[in-house]
Parts: structure tokens; C-alpha cells; sequence
């Protein structure tokens, strides 16, 4: 009689020990702690918890046509915790959007993901360089032309500025040009892999 009582604590106890060794390694958020969200694009959105340091990139299977629209969503998990889980859901106007992945992030990462609609983003690699594969929504100019360059681009000092190269070397060269010029939101992404990961972009040919 006492072994039939127990046993329904006992199956309770064992479901959230392997729950939680198989969520270990993921990174996880509360529902009801989220205190803010922004939608980057149709398939990824940030997420802030008062509970944690650093903020959640949460990126979806399917994309969402009206995720950044939304002024409101509602999270479906499986359990307590939302998790990288493909049951764990987003529902954008009734439509199940499955998270594929959660990502904690820093805060440099979020406000360049967050800021990456209105900024302008230019391969500063050479004219063979881009025409081999370039981010889509790039420009280009060479770094050694960005001086004489930029002002044909934008000439709003607060204007944010996203530069790539091969590896980031020469990037950096061109943020100390751009620095120097008066520009003060430049941001180096570094190679074309970084900033296309980054950024979740396509590359393509010229």
C-alpha cells in the first residue's frame, strides 16, 4: 500500500532528474520572468529575465511572418522552463512557431543584433574579394577608399556602421579611419563567417 503512494513521487523524481540532465547544457528561461522582448526578424527574437544576467537569442525552426508585429506573444513549454526544445513554442497569431534554439548572449552581441536593421553595413574588402561572395546587405568600399568614400554613404556622425573583411584585420583599420573621421558608432563584426553568422544573413555573388 505504501509502495503504491510512493510511486507515483518516485516516477515524479526520476522524469526531473533526466528533465534536467538533459537540459543541462541548454540555456533556459522562466516565462514569467521575461521582462522584454524585441523580434530581430521573422525567425529570431531576443529575450530579456530580470533573473539573468544576460540576455536569451531564441531562434525558430519555422519563420513567423508576423513575429515583428506582434505586441504580444505566448510561450508554450513543456515544462517549467523554456528550453532548446522542439516542443517548446512561440505562438505569433495563433500560428506554433518551434524554437530550434536558445542562445544567452552578452549585451555587445544583443545591441548589435538589435541595432543591425537601421545600420549600414560595408565589405571593406577588395573588388575581387566581393565579387567571390559578400553579405547581402552590404556595400562595398575598399578600406583604403573609406575616407574619401564614406561621405557618399552617409555623413551622420551618429550613424551606426557595421564593417567586415576576411578576418577583421583590415576592418579594424577602417573603424580607426571611420573613428577618426567623427563617426561614433562603428562596430567591427570581423571576418565575413563572423559577420554572417552574426548578422543571420545570406552571402552571395556579385
Amino acid at each position: 500500500m505504501i509502495l503504491k503512494r510512493l510511486l507515483p513521487i518516485l516516477l515524479i523524481f526520476l522524469l526531473n532528474n533526466l528533465w534536467a540532465e538533459e537540459n543541462s547544457s541548454k540555456d533556459c528561461f522562466r516565462v514569467q520572468d521575461i521582462s522584454g522582448w524585441h523580434a530581430l526578424d521573422n525567425k529570431r527574437l531576443i529575450v530579456w529575465s530580470p533573473t539573468h544576467s544576460k540576455p536569451f537569442l531564441v531562434t525558430l525552426m519555422n519563420r513567423c511572418p508576423n513575429l515583428i508585429f506582434e505586441q504580444s506573444l505566448v510561450f508554450k513549454s513543456t515544462f517549467s522552463r523554456t528550453c532548446s526544445n522542439s516542443r517548446d513554442m512561440i505562438y505569433a497569431e495563433n500560428m506554433p512557431c518551434h524554437i530550434k534554439s536558445i542562445e544567452r548572449i552578452d549585451k555587445q552581441k544583443a545591441d548589435i543584433l538589435v541595432s543591425a536593421k537601421k545600420a549600414i553595413v560595408i565589405d571593406v574588402r577588395s573588388l575581387e574579394e566581393w565579387q567571390q561572395g559578400h553579405l547581402s546587405n552590404a556595400i562595398h568600399i575598399e578600406w583604403t577608399d573609406l575616407e574619401s568614400k564614406i561621405g557618399e554613404v552617409s555623413s551622420y556622425k551618429k550613424q551606426t556602421i557595421f564593417l567586415y573583411c576576411q578576418s577583421g584585420n583590415r576592418s579594424e583599420k577602417a573603424l580607426e579611419i571611420l573613428k577618426n573621421l567623427g563617426y561614433i558608432k562603428v562596430i567591427n563584426l570581423g571576418g565575413l563567417s563572423d559577420a554572417q553568422e552574426l548578422l543571420g544573413v545570406e552571402v552571395v555573388k556579385s
